[in-house]
């Protein structure tokens, strides 16, 4: 029947919509991964380099940890403006190791700097995750709300179309059983299968009322 069909339909419709839900969900939270990924893997090794270059520089007068540190800061630069630091860094820093004071000054100020800009770069990306956050809890939020809706106006249509009309029939027979030889299914049903059956059934009891 038609109307079983269009039962059908609409669970199918559901579950697909119920799917795409989850699906879209689950993308949202997958777009945090790159920025912890950034924060972890990135920005937190730019600030370790830079604090072994400021310790080699300053506390323990180990130019060859400062190299070793400033190679592998080198081969981690991330951010817009860290590479012109390291250059500079890089021009200064054996004047630096040599006593020359103005030259320890501007290195140190360039790790600093390198620094600002890795926390910044850390700041903003935490800041990107608690967007994202935000952004994947409405989206599951107006979903879950959406497949509320939809399925509240899938079970009306149903028992509008199906629920009342069986009621109905339920009713007629029952009256039927008891005596009652008059009650009828009404001249009008929600769908063409159901006016067939309303007919059908009408027009037994005309005849066994003959």
């Amino acid at each position: 029947m038609n109307f079983s069909k269009s039962i059908h339909f609409s669970f199918i419709l559901l579950l697909l919509f119920s799917t795409f839900m989850a699906l879209a969900g689950i993308r949202g939270f997958i777009r945090l991964a790159p920025s912890i990924e950034h924060i972890n893997e990135h920005n937190t090794q730019s600030l370790y380099y830079a604090e072994q270059m400021l310790s080699a520089m300053s506390v323990k007068k180990d130019i060859k940890g400062f190299e070793t540190a400033l190679t592998q800061e080198k081969s981690n630069i991330t951010e817009l403006g860290e590479k012109e630091l390291m250059d500079s860094i890089e021009k200064e820093y054996k004047s630096a190791f040599a006593g020359d004071i103005g030259a320890s000054e501007s290195v140190t100020d360039n790790i600093i700097k390198i620094s600002e800009l890795n926390r910044c770069a850390m700041k903003r990306a935490g800041l990107d995750v608690k967007q994202l956050s935000s952004v994947a809890i409405w989206v599951i939020i107006f979903l879950t709300a959406a497949i509320w809706i939809l399925g509240l106006a899938i079970m009306k249509t149903i028992e509008k179309t199906v629920i009342i009309p069986l009621s109905e029939l339920k009713d007629v027979i029952e009256s039927y059983r008891k005596g009652n030889r008059m009650r009828r299914c009404p001249t009008l049903a929600p769908s063409k299968d159901f006016q067939q059956i309303y007919d059908g059934i009408n027009s037994l009891l005309d005849n066994s009322v003959k």
